[in-house]
């Protein structure tokens, strides 16, 4: 796990100027902290994050199924189940 901070610590710092790839790694770092799968409306959720910028907010779609949207490009990084 630490390998693996360290691979989202370099990631961040070569993509730093791209919102879109800082919400990437943002989700990716809730998922890995949480203890069980989460949903798209929890996830949601953290759009209010202190951490969370409104460029991220608006890279990574802006509500629920713009999020959902947004995860789906990653479907090596997320897996989404139901609708």
């Amino acid at each position: 796990l630490n390998s693996l901070r360290e691979v989202l610590v370099f990631a961040i710092v070569i993509m730093s100027d791209e919102p879109s790839h800082k919400a990437m790694l943002y989700f990716l770092e809730v998922l890995m902290n949480s203890s069980g799968h989460l949903t798209i409306s929890q996830l949601a959720g953290r759009f209010g994050s202190n951490n969370f910028t409104p460029e991220m907010r608006t890279a990574a779609g802006g509500n629920e199924s713009g999020l959902k949207s947004f995860l789906q490009k990653y479907p090596s990084l997320f897996t989404i189940k139901g609708n």
